[in-house]
């Protein structure tokens, strides 16, 4: 074999859009698996995930191969925290590769499952220090690795190792040159510049690539002779701005291009120049995107007027730009000077520009809320909508909102004072519009007595008995969190009980009475202390114990007795902080309850332990009046005008299930997907405002779309999952009430299975289409088994949608990060929540959330009815799709087509 024959090429794309053929030689991929940083056994089993297509891959595949180690080829999907720690457990992995945005993912929910690994590998982009800290926190004998280096570099150009015993810096800088590589850092002349001053970084040395293929100019300039050694040599110039560190080692300090991402889109600087040096009176400007003290980057133009002509109106300049440039693209704010200040040899010096004054002028479209009541609504909106400021203009569902968090929207108000209902913000979608409707409460409030005695059962909690009858009382949702390590014990008691008395639904049991399921509410005396301790400091494996401990609780909750909310706090050992597990039988919560069990658990704790009375305030309407209110307005016919509607709703073909597999029976099993940070921010607030819709039919027409091509149909049938918080009744207020209200109920959708559908008339259609469902779907379920004999029978007969989707909306800013709050950090489930004999309604159904700033979403699939081949295709469809949508509403070049997963 020539050790200069070309052993892959591997496309990246550019500035340009026009993708790039990295062509790496045999001898490259050697030097890298035998660089002495992956001596000493650390590689001997390393976890294969990356795509073929991702230069990590070759980390991956030849660095252990080519050392005499293993490769453990990670299963089919995203990889997760439960993906990582069973490969880590199962298969001895000892290096995982992970790219900085989902090694933050992982430490964030599980920093656990890294335990047992000997060394994590991650770069991609700024690693952050608090990450690497608390893994290393986490997983003792660890050792994480920031590897930088881009393609043209064989994967890895350098590295900077964090082990326990090291001092992780603030700015982790990308290190040291692998063995035969060297790192240059270069002024515009090639020549070296000081330890400490800003230059470009080139790489030279062992892997450096062949070029590009078939492309000999691009090869050229990127390619170029290195100064620095013997004739023949190059070296490869990265574009991006690094500087030497006292330590020796080299601090990435950003891209030195025109390029910027800005609220998820991808914006070159010199096409918002050229507009706006057409504009009258400027004759010369530039502009750059400049990141605040908060992390907060904005656009900033620098303006230098026409001699003699009058200074710029920022509010003219903005109008002018809004002519020819998205929102997006028009900058913050604008600063007049005198002359751009240049450099030594004659170029703009960006570094030398001023920061803009501290109270700049508004962004395009801003208009600052006026009165107390705007004022204060802007304020819960931001924080609800984690943005850093809301306009008495803004759109709430063009800032990123939904329906769920509508509702936290409402709850917050009315902590603030302000009454309002989720049908009032739906008709007013700006702050001057709400606040001319909304009332103002007053923020203390007497509270109400608990209720107690029989409930009906509500519609979702009829189809869950009648759906679930494996082992009904193991059907739980749960929470893990992290707390300070002084938690004060009693008042964390003191706090729970408090939120049992509070919240009716907590206090629900229930009953199987000759053949038919009964509930009612205990008496609030009867709010049991549902806290239980373990002490696992002594314990060596404490995941395992504390999955065990979960396990436990799972399966242990009596319909009949309750109580059905149990805490379980793990005291881990000093200098580590516990955790406390929350868990909650389904029939008593749903994923709205979770946010507002955790907002008043930590009041709760607070005033508990600063010894003063719990005070949770007014209860809003109770679970038990709210379901025999609706049992009423069903009886009295208040829904009999959309019977019509859903008799006909599932008149669609079945989705094409796979022939019979070798476990009849088997429990359901799960394909994740993810839509990375950047094209979910442009799905959760450009295309909302690009299509003036909301995010829930841009995930629908996604699905819609993946569901047709699957099957070949042009209508295809879905049953959608809704929070069934409807301001149906008056006087019903549900906004901080805990129970189970979820609906379910059919919809039939109608797409034509394209392969490059015009995505922006795709969504408008299935949004038309979504519009004609009456009452958001609430009717269905409330007919189905509250409605009259006759109706009933005729919604139950039927084979309905075989997938059931389900939108939990955003998490991402639920965290409490109060100094004095309960909770440090808010995890993700913990332990068995449901029996592994429950196979649930749907052959297929889809979960999806934002957390971390990314959409997942969970297929769990019956593997008796399809095979996992077929849900991966039809999952990775739908999450091209998202991408697809996603860059329809950036300004970036157009997309190659979608293609057939395979």
């Amino acid at each position: 074999m020539d050790p200069d024959g070309l052993a892959y090429v591997m496309y990246t794309s550019g500035s340009t859009g026009t993708p790039k053929g990295v062509a790496v030689r045999h001898r490259d991929v050697v030097d890298l698996a035998l660089d002495g940083r992956f001596d000493g056994g650390a590689h001997e089993r390393v976890l294969l995930h990356s795509p073929q297509a991702f230069d990590a891959f070759t980390y991956e595949l030849w660095v252990p191969l080519l050392r005499g180690g293993r490769v453990v080829v990670a299963p089919p999907g995203d990889v997760d925290a439960t993906v990582v720690a069973r490969a880590i457990a199962e298969h001895g992995v000892t290096a995982i590769w992970l790219t900085a945005g989902l090694f933050r993912l992982l430490v964030q929910e599980a920093p656990h499952c890294l335990a047992g690994a000997h060394q994590v590998w991650t770069g991609g982009d700024v690693v952050p220090a608090a990450s690497v800290r608390r893994a290393l926190a986490a997983c003792p004998g660890l050792t994480v690795v920031d590897g930088y280096g881009p393609t043209e570099t064989t994967t890895f150009a350098t590295s900077y190792p964090m082990p326990a015993d090291r001092t992780v810096p603030e700015q982790i800088p990308i290190g040291r040159p692998l063995d035969n590589m060297r790192c240059y850092v270069l002024d515009a002349g090639l020549r070296p510049v000081p330890v400490g001053v800003p230059g470009e970084l080139y790489l030279a040395g062992a892997g450096l690539a062949r070029g590009y293929l078939g492309r000999p100019g691009l090869t050229a300039q990127r390619f170029v002779a290195d100064p620095f050694t013997g004739p023949g040599e190059r070296m490869y110039r990265t574009g991006d701005v690094a500087r030497w560190r006292n330590d020796g080692t080299v601090e990435f300090l950003g891209r030195g291009d025109d390029q910027v991402k800005l609220r998820g889109f991808r914006i070159e600087l010199g096409e918002i120049e050229g507009v706006l040096r057409d504009q009258p009176g400027i004759a010369e400007c530039v502009v750059v995107a400049r990141v605040e003290d908060g992390g907060r980057k904005r656009l900033v133009a620098y303006l230098v007027p026409d001699p003699g002509a009058p200074v710029p109106d920022p509010a003219d300049l903005r109008a002018g730009l809004a002519h020819t440039l998205p929102e997006y693209m028009v900058p913050a704010a604008f600063v007049v000077l005198p002359e751009l200040p240049l450099s030594a040899n004659g170029k703009v010096d960006r570094r030398a520009l001023p920061a803009p004054d501290p109270q700049p002028e508004p962004a395009a479209r801003y208009v600052p809320p006026s009165g107390p009541v705007e004022v204060a609504l802007a304020g819960v909106w931001a924080d609800v909508l984690g943005v850093a400021r809301v306009g008495a203009h803004d759109n709430f569902f063009e800032l990123g909102g939904d329906s769920i968090l509508s509702l936290q929207l409402v709850a917050r108000a009315r902590q603030a004072g302000l009454r309002l209902t989720t049908r009032e913000l739906f008709a007013h979608q700006t702050v001057a519009t709400l606040a001319t409707v909304v009332t103002a409460t007053g923020t203390e409030e007497e509270a109400t007595e608990a209720a107690a005695g029989p409930v009906p059962l509500t519609p979702i909690q009829h189809w869950f008995f009648e759906t679930h009858t494996a082992n009904p009382r193991h059907f739980n949702q749960s929470m893990l969190t992290e707390l300070d390590e002084d938690v004060d014990e009693a008042a964390l008691r003191r706090a729970l009980a408090a939120i049992v008395v509070h919240h009716d639904a907590l206090r629900l049991r229930f009953e199987l009475v000759d053949g038919e399921w009964h509930q009612h509410q205990a008496p609030s005396d009867d709010a049991t202390q549902v806290l239980r301790c373990y002490d696992l400091s002594k314990v060596d494996d404490v995941d395992e114990a504390m999955r065990r401990i979960a396990d436990e609780v799972h399966a242990g909750f009596e319909l009949s007795r309750g109580p059905l909310l149990a805490g379980v706090l793990y005291r881990l050992g000093p200098g580590r902080n516990p955790y406390l597990l929350l868990v909650a039988h389904h029939l008593v919560v749903d994923a709205v309850s979770w946010r507002i069990l955790l907002d008043d658990l930590d009041a709760a704790y607070r005033q508990a332990a600063g010894g003063g009375t719990v005070h949770l305030g007014q209860r809003t309407t109770g679970f038990g009046e709210w379901s025999r209110r609706l049992s009423a307005h069903v009886a009295e016919g208040g829904l009999d005008s959309e019977i019509a509607h859903w008799e006909a709703a599932c008149d669609s073909g079945p989705l094409p299930m796979d022939e019979p597999a070798d476990e009849p029976g088997a429990p359901a099993r799960t394909v994740a997907v993810e839509v990375a940070a950047e094209e979910t921010e442009a799905l959760l607030r450009a295309a909302p405002a690009a299509y003036r819709t909301r995010i829930n039919d841009v995930l629908l027409a996604a699905l819609a779309w993946a569901l047709s091509r699957w099957s070949g149909q042009e209508r295809v049938a879905v049953a959608l999952e809704g929070h069934g918080r409807e301001d149906l009744l008056d006087g019903v207020d549900l906004s901080r009430t805990v129970g189970w209200f979820t609906t379910m109920f059919p919809v039939v959708l109608a797409v034509a299975a394209q392969d490059e559908p015009d995505w922006r008339t795709l969504v408008k259609s299935v949004r038309r289409q979504l519009r004609t469902v009456p009452g958001n779907g609430f009717g269905y379920g409330a007919l189905r088994y509250l409605g009259p004999p006759e109706v009933r029978a005729r919604l139950a007969t039927g084979p309905g949608p075989q997938l059931v989707f389900n939108y939990l909306g955003q998490w991402d800013t639920q965290a409490s990060d109060r100094p004095d709050g309960l909770y440090r950090a808010v995890h993700s489930a913990l332990g068995q929540e449901h029996d592994p004999a429950d196979r649930g309604s749907h052959p297929l159904e889809v979960v999806g959330a934002v957390d971390g700033g990314r959409l997942h979403f969970s297929w769990y699939y019956l593997p008796d009815r399809l095979h996992e081949s077929t849900v991966a295709r039809v999952a990775a469809d739908f999450a091209g799709a998202l991408r697809a949508i996603a860059r329809d509403c950036s300004p970036t070049p157009a997309p190659p087509p979608l293609r057939r997963s395979t």
